[in-house]
């Protein structure tokens, strides 16, 4: 990735604030994600696909296909540079980074596999223990701040009411200690409900 933010150096860059969209709507450009926090909607129902810090290429499939399904939505302060495909498509042949992005494709089907081995097919209760798992790793090492209720819900489909049922009988049987939304403690999770 930093050959790929490397060689895109001087195109002009624009500062995305907080709430702020990077669209595809327009599949004439690939948009480079030099820094921030963004996360990646679905435009058909809002659901939350995966959130990237730092950087990243958005809009590749704009390349070789009319797609746009997603949309980034910034959640901090994010540096982007959006380059005609054209222009991109020539970039990564003189400067021979088609293998550099051929790693950052793989790592989005990495990305995508692992979401879909998380959702696809699994009882409400997998995917709530999927994401408690995921929360502590976030909370441990990342020092983030997440509401386990707001942060399960962006990112799956289940309905809020069937969220605070498994958090509660996990909570009485002393599974987790929640506070104020705020995962404090997780022993090890039963593999069944």
């Amino acid at each position: 990735m930093e050959a790929i933010i490397s060689a895109t150096e001087g195109f002009e860059e624009k500062t995305l604030k907080k709430w702020q969209k990077i669209s595809t709507a327009d599949s004439q450009y690939i948009h480079i994600i030099v820094s921030g926090e963004v996360e990646f909607r679905r435009e058909s129902d809002e659901l939350c696909m995966f959130t990237v810090t730092g950087q990243c290429v958005f809009g590749l499939s704009a390349i070789f296909y009319q797609s746009a399904h997603m949309y980034g939505l910034v959640r901090a302060n994010t540096v982007v540079r959006s380059i005609k495909k054209e222009a991109f498509a020539q970039l990564m042949t003189e400067k021979n980074l088609w293998p550099e992005l051929t790693k950052v494709l793989s790592w989005y089907i990495c990305m995508l596999s692992k979401r879909d081995d998380v959702l696809v097919a699994r009882s409400a209760y997998s995917v709530v223990r999927e994401f408690l798992y995921e929360i502590n790793e976030l909370i441990v090492h990342q020092q983030r701040d997440i509401n386990i209720y707001d942060y399960i819900q962006e990112y799956t489909n289940l309905a809020r009411s069937t969220i605070i049922k498994i958090l509660s009988d996990l909570k009485k049987g002393q599974y987790i200690v929640v506070e104020k939304g705020r995962l404090l403690n997780l022993t090890t999770l039963p593999e069944k409900y």
